[in-house]
């Protein structure tokens, strides 16, 4: 591996971890301050690792470096106040601890999951932080505009340190109250490295397998292993086993039409329906259960055409009643299409369309392309994958609809 990949990998497991670690021992109100010394310790690998030997330890290495910048920086301040720094010895925590650092990060997730800050700031904040996203990143997961994502990632960094949050698990009722954050966290964090939204990777593995791991940590938590959790986690296992089948030999995205199902890991399918047996243990259906069941229902077809779109379609409109989005609503429209024809399709895409929701998401329009296509009208088809290849910011997903429509 690269330095510069084996840096950026290290930008997507360890930031987060390396970050909590560090707030957890200086404190919330140092939170930015920790954030720019791992950033400054990454970059001086980037900048060192390639003409020395990587070390043993790069985890380490990173964070002996963040947390003597740290150091530094912190006795600087306390000429000009009372605060007291830590007298940590330079070489300290050379090793790290695997289970601590892990412990740290789940602390960490939920600590970001105050009920001093809004959802929406409690996800911003964690997949900033924790999950290494972009500003770009978290406005495509969240359909939002980047700028709105920028200052509202400021104003909760701001609110983090005010209200000088700590870095514990809460007690089992604030658990309770947090799990419902901290697993859409770990959703769209998931959902970042199935489907990336900008550069030129369609999937990013270390988000996905990141995702897992943090989920599996609340699954050893008696109070947050619940029926969503193991919902989640199946959902998760379904998709990553279509790893190897949706990206060709040049890295380009395969369409679930034409993946070789031989390619899907059938140990992770294994996995996720035995999650999925436990989450209907509950039959109080959630929305991370009928997304697991409609995977599910891809897993169990052999091939594309045995494909139960009845079943999906009927998963997506108990969806639709229990939890509407329009994204679940946009998707819906894909197996309607399918069990019922384009027309119908069409015009419950058009009624979508007024909303005005999807007017900067490349998928509706290349959702619309597809559906313009099977009646014929090319026109509009060819005009509708334009506006989705202007869009779309990551580039196979460009040439993949190029190739596909024009």
């Amino acid at each position: 591996m690269k330095t510069s990949q084996l840096v950026d990998h290290f930008f997507r497991t360890e930031y987060g971890k390396i970050v909590s670690n560090l707030t957890n021992k200086f404190g919330g109100t140092h939170l930015e301050l920790a954030e720019d010394s791992v950033q400054e310790a990454l970059m001086k690998a980037m900048q060192s690792w390639p003409y020395a030997q990587i070390p043993d330890n790069p985890t380490g290495w990173i964070l002996r470096v963040a947390q003597n910048k740290m150091i530094d920086q912190l006795r600087r301040e306390q000429k000009s106040s009372n605060e007291q720094v830590p007298d940590l010895p330079q070489e300290a925590h050379t090793d790290i601890s695997l289970d601590s650092i892990q412990d740290d990060m789940v602390k960490m997730i939920f600590a970001c999951c105050h009920p001093s800050l809004s959802q929406e700031h409690q996800i911003i904040l964690t997949l900033k932080i924790l999950g290494g996203l972009s500003i770009r990143e978290i406005s495509s997961s969240l359909m939002k505009r980047e700028e709105a994502i920028a200052k509202a990632y400021t104003r909760a960094k701001k609110k983090f340190k005010k209200e000088e949050i700590k870095l514990q698990m809460p007690n089992a009722n604030e658990i309770q109250n947090r799990l419902e954050s901290v697993l859409k966290i770990i959703y769209l964090l998931f959902n970042e490295g199935y489907k990336s939204a900008e550069g030129s990777i369609v999937i990013k593995k270390d988000l996905c397998q990141e995702a897992i791991r943090q989920n599996h940590v609340l699954l050893e938590n008696e109070i947050c292993d619940t029926p969503s959790a193991n919902a989640l986690i199946s959902l998760m296992y379904f998709h990553a086993s279509r790893f190897d089948a949706r990206i060709d030999q040049r890295g380009n995205i395969v369409s679930l039409e034409d993946q070789d199902r031989k390619k899907w890991d059938q140990t992770f399918i294994r996995t996720g329906m035995g999650f999925l047996t436990k989450a209907l243990e509950d039959p109080k259906p959630n929305e991370y259960l009928i997304q697991a069941s409609i995977s599910a229902a891809h897993c169990r077809a052999s091939r594309f055409e045995d494909t139960d779109w009845k079943n999906i379609l009927a998963l997506y409109d108990l969806q639709v009643r229990i939890s509407p989005t329009p994204i679940i609503e946009l998707n819906r429209v894909v197996a309607l299409k399918k069990v019922h024809g384009p027309l119908l399709a069409l015009k419950e895409i058009e009624r979508l369309e007024d909303t005005q929701y999807f007017e900067t998401y490349y998928l509706f329009f290349a959702i619309k392309a597809e559906i313009l296509k099977d009646l014929g009208d090319v026109e509009d088809a060819k005009a509708a994958i334009a506006k989705a290849i202007g869009l779309a910011a990551n580039e196979k997903e460009k040439e993949y609809l190029a190739e596909k429509f024009l």
